[in-house]
């Protein structure tokens, strides 16, 4: 063992690798016997880790990964297990509605496309990963600028912003009014916004893990999606968001163990 490794900030990782490979976590006294550190020192670690979030109590006796460790892998890893979450999801909007569904996240002051999923007829709107849009204009744009701070819309209306049709709102009171909507009914609507002709729908979903926010969308062309009422869309979609999250928070441990 080097120097570096049994200094505090080299013990701390020892506990953290340890806990990353314990995913229903490990007492005090396992953490002591699986690092060959006293128990005096572990318990003095734990607390500065909980302290900063790494490291989280379940109970009186377990400790794991913390929602700071959680948001580092999902930074690391580009959200591949969040994509991977929500495939399912996504196939199920679409079988719903014959449309393309995708997950996007807040990336600097656009969007980013995690996963997408088509529909198999011809003549389908599509979209593919990693393609950017404005968070004023597209739906998944517009729900994720709904979750973020005020201090962070403030930021954001300082910038430039684009019109993309003759019905893009690009006035600071109809963005705010936009906002506003969408932290009230949890969903927002881009009809012919951002891409001429094209109708879409976004809810947010945070990660119980993390606290990340994403935004779980539904689009097609405006003449054929227009057909099926907002609310049977709104209340789907809305259902589909509650899924995720659960799923997200099912693949973290949970508390249970004694």
């Amino acid at each position: 063992m080097s120097e570096t490794d049994d200094s505090p900030l080299g013990r701390s990782f020892r506990i953290l690798e340890l806990l990353a490979g314990a995913p229903d976590g490990l007492s005090l006294s396992e953490i002591a016997a699986a690092t060959g550190l006293v128990a005096a020192t572990v318990h003095r670690q734990l607390g500065t880790l909980v302290g900063v979030g790494a490291v989280q109590k379940l109970n009186a006796r377990v400790f794991t990964l913390g929602e700071r460790m959680w948001r580092i892998a999902a930074l690391m890893t580009g959200d591949a297990d969040v994509a991977t979450t929500a495939a399912p999801v996504l196939k199920e909007l679409v079988d719903a509605f014959g449309e393309t569904a995708f997950l996007a996240r807040l990336v600097n002051a656009q969007v980013e496309i995690l996963a997408t999923r088509t529909p198999e007829g011809r003549g389908q709107s599509y979209v593919q990963p990693g393609n950017g849009m404005p968070l004023h204009a597209a739906a998944s744009g517009k729900i994720l600028l709904s979750m973020q701070s005020d201090e962070f819309v403030s930021r954001y209306l300082q910038l430039p912003r684009q019109a993309y049709t003759p019905n893009t709102r690009i006035a600071e009171d109809d963005i705010r009014r936009d906002i506003a909507s969408a932290r009230a009914r949890k969903i927002a609507i881009c009809d012919n916004e951002f891409d001429p002709g094209i109708l879409s729908y976004a809810t947010a979903v945070q990660d119980p893990r993390t606290g990340l926010c994403y935004a779980l969308t539904v689009f097609g062309l405006a003449d054929r999606f227009s057909q099926i009422p907002a609310e049977t869309v709104e209340t789907v979609l809305l259902a589909a968001g509650d899924r995720l999250a659960r799923s997200l928070r099912d693949r973290r441990p949970s508390p249970a163990r004694g």
